[in-house]
This record gives C-alpha cells, sequence and structure tokens, in this order.
C-alpha cells in the first residue's frame, strides 16, 4: 500500500471518531437507534447503551469508517458532553468495513458507569460516522438519583 494513502486513510479513520456529529437518524436507506437498560437510575448503577445500524434498503449496503464507527453520548442538563469525558472519542486509526444485508443490522453495546455523576438529568444519543454517512440518534432523557 502507498505510504501516503496508508497516512490518509489512518488520519481520516482517527479524526471520523472525535467530535459530537449531529444528523438525521435515517438517510440512504440506513436508520439509527439507541436503547436503553434504563432511564430512571441510582447513582452508582451501570447502564447498557446500545446503538444499532439497520439497512432498511433492498440491497446490501458497504460503508468504510473509522475504528469505532458506532459510538455514543451523555450530555448533562447544562449539555455540556460529560461521556466521553473531554467531549470527543479517541478511536484507533484503522479502516473498518461495515457490511449490511437487506433488513440486516449491526449493534453496538457501550456500559455507562454513573458512580462518578452528580445526580439529575441526562441525555443520551449514538451516532455513526462512516462513507457519507453521518447519522445521530434523537437523546433519550436519563434520570440519576
Amino acid at each position: 500500500m502507498n505510504p501516503r494513502l496508508f497516512v490518509a486513510l489512518a488520519l481520516g479513520g482517527l479524526l471520523a471518531c472525535h467530535g459530537v456529529p449531529t444528523g438525521p437518524s435515517s438517510a440512504r436507506g440506513l436508520t439509527l437507534s439507541l436503547g436503553l437498560s434504563a432511564a430512571q437510575l441510582q447513582r452508582g448503577e451501570l447502564d447498557t447503551i446500545a446503538v444499532t445500524i439497520t439497512n432498511t434498503n433492498r440491497y446490501s449496503v458497504s460503508l468504510s469508517a473509522g475504528g469505532c464507527p458506532l459510538l455514543f453520548y451523555v450530555t448533562d442538563a447544562r449539555g455540556a458532553t460529560v461521556v466521553p469525558s473531554g467531549g470527543g472519542w479517541f478511536c484507533i486509526a484503522i479502516v473498518n468495513q461495515i457490511t449490511l444485508s437487506p433488513g440486516a443490522h449491526q449493534t453496538q453495546s457501550f456500559v455507562w458507569d454513573t458512580q462518578s455523576f452528580d445526580p439529575g438529568p441526562y441525555a443520551v444519543h449514538g451516532t455513526v460516522v462512516a462513507e457519507g454517512v453521518d447519522l445521530a440518534t434523537p437523546s433519550a432523557a436519563v434520570q440519576l438519583h
């Protein structure tokens, strides 16, 4: 592989995972959805968050994506991103190929440890950033008690 091409792909993969992308929850026949194990939690409880991309097309779809195409974010009542701390994920600089046959889906599950968070309202949303696709789920409310 050409070294310049490799560096360009690696940097693209790394940058694709940094920051909070905004976009619709569906485009190009792909739909992004979010699932939470609980919307009411006691501080210190774990919340499992599932981010799922589904191909609603009648044909297969292949996407090139960075090292972590499916991610989640948590914001506090002020709208500040608290997960990941610092506001953006850093992913390994590789290129993944996501191939979804018609009707197929891919889910990435995450565990949010709420131990270090103050009680109060939070919002969770999922994202996917891949070749020509920038989707974000609507936010789901989570209340820590």
